[in-house]
Protein backbone atom coordinates (compact mmCIF):
# COMPACT_ATOMS: atom_id res chain seq x y z
CA UNK A 1 0.00 0.00 0.00
CA UNK A 2 2.81 2.38 0.87
CA UNK A 3 4.41 1.77 -2.55
CA UNK A 4 1.11 2.58 -4.27
CA UNK A 5 0.88 5.87 -2.37
CA UNK A 6 4.45 6.77 -3.26
CA UNK A 7 3.85 5.90 -6.92
CA UNK A 8 0.70 7.97 -7.03
CA UNK A 9 2.47 10.87 -5.39
CA UNK A 10 5.22 10.70 -8.00
CA UNK A 11 2.61 10.61 -10.77
CA UNK A 12 1.29 14.03 -9.97
CA UNK A 13 4.79 15.36 -9.37
CA UNK A 14 3.61 17.33 -6.42
CA UNK A 15 1.37 19.55 -8.52
CA UNK A 16 -2.02 18.98 -6.90
CA UNK A 17 -4.23 21.70 -5.46
CA UNK A 18 -7.17 21.58 -3.11
CA UNK A 19 -8.27 18.32 -4.72
CA UNK A 20 -11.45 16.58 -3.86
CA UNK A 21 -13.03 13.27 -4.68
CA UNK A 22 -15.26 13.23 -7.74
CA UNK A 23 -18.77 14.28 -6.83
CA UNK A 24 -21.54 12.90 -9.02
CA UNK A 25 -23.98 15.53 -10.16
CA UNK A 26 -27.67 15.14 -9.48
CA UNK A 27 -29.71 13.76 -12.33
CA UNK A 28 -29.68 10.68 -14.52
CA UNK A 29 -27.00 11.62 -17.03
CA UNK A 30 -24.34 14.21 -17.51
CA UNK A 31 -25.52 17.04 -19.66
CA UNK A 32 -23.47 18.48 -22.48
CA UNK A 33 -20.58 20.74 -21.63
CA UNK A 34 -21.69 24.38 -21.43
CA UNK A 35 -21.23 26.40 -24.58
CA UNK A 36 -18.31 28.83 -24.51
CA UNK A 37 -18.99 32.53 -24.39
CA UNK A 38 -17.93 34.35 -27.51
CA UNK A 39 -16.10 37.66 -27.53
CA UNK A 40 -17.70 40.66 -29.20
CA UNK A 41 -16.11 41.66 -32.50
CA UNK A 42 -14.79 44.92 -31.03
CA UNK A 43 -13.25 43.20 -27.97
CA UNK A 44 -11.31 40.22 -29.31
CA UNK A 45 -9.51 38.50 -26.44
CA UNK A 46 -6.14 36.91 -27.05
CA UNK A 47 -5.45 33.46 -25.57
CA UNK A 48 -2.22 34.22 -23.73
CA UNK A 49 -2.20 31.01 -21.69
CA UNK A 50 0.70 28.67 -22.50
CA UNK A 51 -0.09 26.28 -25.38
CA UNK A 52 0.97 23.29 -23.24
CA UNK A 53 -0.19 23.02 -19.63
CA UNK A 54 -0.19 20.30 -16.98
CA UNK A 55 -3.09 20.05 -14.51
CA UNK A 56 -3.34 17.53 -11.68
CA UNK A 57 -4.93 16.76 -8.36
CA UNK A 58 -5.06 14.25 -5.52
CA UNK A 59 -7.64 12.11 -3.77
CA UNK A 60 -8.13 10.71 -6.32
CA UNK A 61 -4.88 11.24 -8.18
CA UNK A 62 -5.43 12.51 -11.72
CA UNK A 63 -3.58 14.43 -14.38
CA UNK A 64 -4.42 16.23 -17.63
CA UNK A 65 -1.86 17.41 -20.16
CA UNK A 66 -3.26 20.14 -22.40
CA UNK A 67 -1.78 20.89 -25.82
CA UNK A 68 -3.99 23.41 -27.60
CA UNK A 69 -7.41 21.75 -27.75
CA UNK A 70 -6.07 18.23 -27.12
CA UNK A 71 -6.08 16.59 -23.69
CA UNK A 72 -4.44 13.47 -22.30
CA UNK A 73 -6.11 12.30 -19.07
CA UNK A 74 -4.34 9.89 -16.71
CA UNK A 75 -4.81 8.24 -13.34
CA UNK A 76 -2.29 6.01 -11.52
CA UNK A 77 -3.88 3.02 -13.26
CA UNK A 78 -3.76 4.55 -16.76
CA UNK A 79 -0.44 6.42 -16.84
CA UNK A 80 0.91 4.10 -19.57
CA UNK A 81 -2.25 4.46 -21.68
CA UNK A 82 -3.73 7.96 -21.31
CA UNK A 83 -7.27 8.68 -22.43
CA UNK A 84 -7.16 11.16 -25.34
CA UNK A 85 -9.72 13.92 -25.94
CA UNK A 86 -9.95 16.64 -28.53
CA UNK A 87 -12.11 19.71 -28.07
CA UNK A 88 -12.38 23.44 -28.47
CA UNK A 89 -10.08 25.84 -26.62
CA UNK A 90 -11.68 29.19 -25.72
CA UNK A 91 -11.43 32.04 -23.24
CA UNK A 92 -14.45 32.82 -21.04
CA UNK A 93 -14.12 35.92 -18.88
CA UNK A 94 -10.38 35.36 -18.48
CA UNK A 95 -10.71 31.61 -17.87
CA UNK A 96 -9.17 29.08 -20.24
CA UNK A 97 -11.76 26.43 -21.15
CA UNK A 98 -11.09 23.31 -23.21
CA UNK A 99 -14.23 21.25 -23.76
CA UNK A 100 -15.92 18.75 -26.01
CA UNK A 101 -17.46 15.30 -26.20
CA UNK A 102 -20.98 14.18 -25.31
CA UNK A 103 -22.66 12.15 -22.56
CA UNK A 104 -20.22 10.12 -20.46
CA UNK A 105 -17.39 11.29 -22.76
CA UNK A 106 -18.22 14.99 -22.24
CA UNK A 107 -15.28 16.87 -20.75
CA UNK A 108 -14.43 20.39 -19.69
CA UNK A 109 -11.14 21.64 -18.30
CA UNK A 110 -11.28 25.13 -16.78
CA UNK A 111 -8.11 26.97 -15.73
CA UNK A 112 -8.09 30.22 -13.80
CA UNK A 113 -5.16 32.52 -13.10
CA UNK A 114 -5.10 32.18 -9.33
CA UNK A 115 -2.30 30.96 -7.06
CA UNK A 116 -2.73 27.33 -6.14
CA UNK A 117 -0.79 25.33 -3.57
CA UNK A 118 -1.11 21.59 -3.20
CA UNK A 119 -1.67 20.14 0.23
CA UNK A 120 1.39 17.93 0.11
CA UNK A 121 4.46 19.90 -0.93
CA UNK A 122 3.81 23.60 -0.34
CA UNK A 123 4.67 24.30 -3.99
CA UNK A 124 2.96 27.24 -5.67
CA UNK A 125 1.27 26.95 -9.07
CA UNK A 126 -0.03 29.87 -11.16
CA UNK A 127 -3.42 28.33 -12.08
CA UNK A 128 -6.31 26.54 -10.40
CA UNK A 129 -7.88 23.71 -12.38
CA UNK A 130 -11.25 22.01 -12.57
CA UNK A 131 -11.69 18.96 -14.81
CA UNK A 132 -15.18 17.61 -15.45
CA UNK A 133 -15.44 14.20 -17.12
CA UNK A 134 -18.95 12.86 -17.55
CA UNK A 135 -20.50 13.07 -14.07
CA UNK A 136 -17.20 13.42 -12.18
CA UNK A 137 -15.54 16.68 -11.15
CA UNK A 138 -11.85 16.88 -10.16
CA UNK A 139 -10.13 19.94 -8.68
CA UNK A 140 -6.43 20.72 -8.63
CA UNK A 141 -3.67 23.01 -9.83
CA UNK A 142 -2.04 23.67 -13.20
CA UNK A 143 1.21 25.03 -14.55
CA UNK A 144 3.33 25.38 -17.65
CA UNK A 145 5.54 22.24 -17.56
CA UNK A 146 8.38 24.21 -19.17
CA UNK A 147 8.57 26.52 -16.11
CA UNK A 148 9.97 25.31 -12.79
CA UNK A 149 7.55 25.08 -9.87
CA UNK A 150 8.38 27.47 -7.04
CA UNK A 151 8.02 27.06 -3.30
CA UNK A 152 6.03 29.90 -1.67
Amino acid sequence: MKQLCISALMLVALSACDAQKPAPEDGDAAGPAPAPMTAKADSVVKDDFPQVLQASGTEPFWGVRVDGGKLDYTTPETQDAPRHFEGERTLNDGLLVVQGGEGDAAFRLTLERAPCSDGMSDLSHPYTAEFVLGKDTFKGCARDPAVAVEAP
